[in-house]
């Protein structure tokens, strides 16, 4: 067995052992308590790229979630609070205050806000593109309506957002291949359209009441004009394009031919007085992966060929439920190590990408906060205790503090050749860790400090 195999299954039995010590002894709700002795997310990988997680304006209040939020991350979106449905009612009827709760307390940490989000065909109020009978507006009052929400809100907001979901989900669901060449607007032909169930927009249904075709009009302007819009109300926030099922090859080569045809339209736009500044600063990859459907390796393709648009790349609502396709599993020691298994892998990607990422946010803080709770998807447990995945995170990143040193056995190629193929393992012995796993289960009542001390001192030698 790998070293790395033995890891997961120190992991394994650090939960299982954790999860019986005490028992009987105190309430569930005693403890239910953030443990801010372990390492800080956000401090981990401070050379690396940001991290975030997701808040509501109450939560802001509650004096251990923020206490919790600043000792592990520096970005901040709403999970649903700054959702166009929760911004505004009807015309000229906009409730901010809420919002700014949250955004005033971020800003006062020193924590980034994350605007989530201005133009999406969900959770947004109808009287945007829709009239009261369900039939679309025309395209003039639809663009009018946006504009004046962006202006609003954006501007309302200008100067405390550190970047902005501009447009949130404009392509189908599945969008499973493209093709081989680069065909100039195939990516409008992919988007949400006016119809179809779940993958209608009543943007695109809007814009095309009363688009001229001749003039070279489609009811997918709507995408553009609402990054020029959000560019003009804060021009100082970073605009990204955000979307799920990123890493389907069609779906991935939408948004990347996207990006670069509205980017190069930008460029001539009288508009812009940036030259040289893209317009789509940046690509969200949602991240709502599973653990019996991911593949780290096309991740790896997606944040490759995001950052071939020049745009920045983030990782903006990433969880992994134990489970396949809105099929969930039990939570075990197995299913636990699986998922630590692949949250590891995640994050080795990102650090060989870490010059293309800016962040990366997970979409949720412990697993019954989640709108996935029934998969378990996080890093944290109901009871605030750090998963497997945690810890298998937390073992990517080298300690500045403890530099790696050379086995005076090997020679440097084979070092080279060692941390390439094997994620950086250097071939001891799984004995070490045998030792360790029986050291934890004498250990009882100190499991999680012995156990994740073994951890970090054998994966940092």
């Amino acid at each position: 067995m790998k070293r790395k195999q033995v890891l997961l299954c120190i992991f394994a039995v650090v939960t299982a052992l954790s999860m019986n010590i005490g028992a009987g002894t105190a309430s569930a709700e005693a403890e239910r308590a953030w443990d801010l002795t372990l390492p800080s997310l956000k401090d981990t990988f401070a050379d690396y790229f940001g991290v975030g997680n997701i808040l509501e304006p109450v939560e802001s209040a509650n004096a251990e979630t923020a206490a919790m939020f600043k000792h592990h991350y520096n970005f901040v979106t709403a999970e649903n609070a700054m959702k166009p449905s929760n911004l505004s009612r009807g015309p000229g009827d906009f409730r901010l205050f809420q919002s700014d709760q949250l955004v005033d307390w971020a800003v006062e940490n020193g924590i980034n806000v994350v605007g989530h989000t201005l133009v999406w065909h969900s959770q947004s109020a109808r009287w945007l593109n829709t009239n009261d009978d369900g039939s679309p507006l025309t395209r003039a009052e639809a663009r009018e309506n946006m504009e004046e929400y962006i202006n609003t809100v954006a501007g309302h907001f200008a100067g405390r957002i550190y970047s902005w979901d501009v447009v949130n989900e404009a392509f189908q669901t599945s969008v499973s291949s493209a093709p081989a060449e680069t065909i100039d607007g195939w990516w409008r032909t992919m988007l949400r359209t006016g119809s179809g169930g779940n993958d209608a927009s009543m943007w695109y249904a809007a814009y095309a009441n009363g688009m001229d075709e001749e003039a070279g009009e489609h009811p997918g302007d709507y995408i553009y004009d609402a990054f020029v819009f959000a560019r003009l109300a804060d021009p100082n926030a970073i605009l990204y394009y955000n979307d799920f099922n990123e890493t389907d090859q069609g779906k991935r080569e939408a948004m990347a031919q996207m990006t670069e045809e509205l980017n190069k339209q930008w460029e001539t736009d009288p508009l812009n007085t940036e030259p040289g500044r893209l317009l789509i600063e940046g690509l969200g990859m949602q991240a709502h992966y599973w653990t019996d459907n991911l593949t780290p390796a096309s991740v790896e393709l997606t944040i490759m060929r995001f950052a071939e648009t020049g745009a920045r790349v983030s990782i903006t609502e990433l969880d992994i439920p134990i489970g396949r396709w809105n099929g969930y599993r039990e939570a075990n020691e197995e299913t636990l190590a699986r998922q630590a298994e692949l949250y590891q892998q995640l994050f080795e990607v990102f650090m060989r990408h870490s010059d293309s990422i800016e962040r990366v946010t997970f979409w949720g803080k412990a697993d019954t906060q989640s709108w996935r709770r029934q998969g378990n998807p996080l890093l944290f447990d109901g009871s605030f205790r750090a998963k497997p995945a945690f810890h298998s995170i937390m073992a990517v990143a080298p300690d500045p503090s403890l530099p790696s040193e050379p086995d005076p056995e090997e020679d440097d190629d084979e070092n080279i050749t060692d941390v390439a193929e094997d994620g950086g393992d250097d071939g001891r012995d799984e004995q070490d860790f045998s030792w360790g796993i029986i050291a934890i289960a004498i250990a009882g009542g100190g499991v999680l400090v012995l156990g994740g001390t073994l951890l970090m001192l054998n994966k940092r030698k």
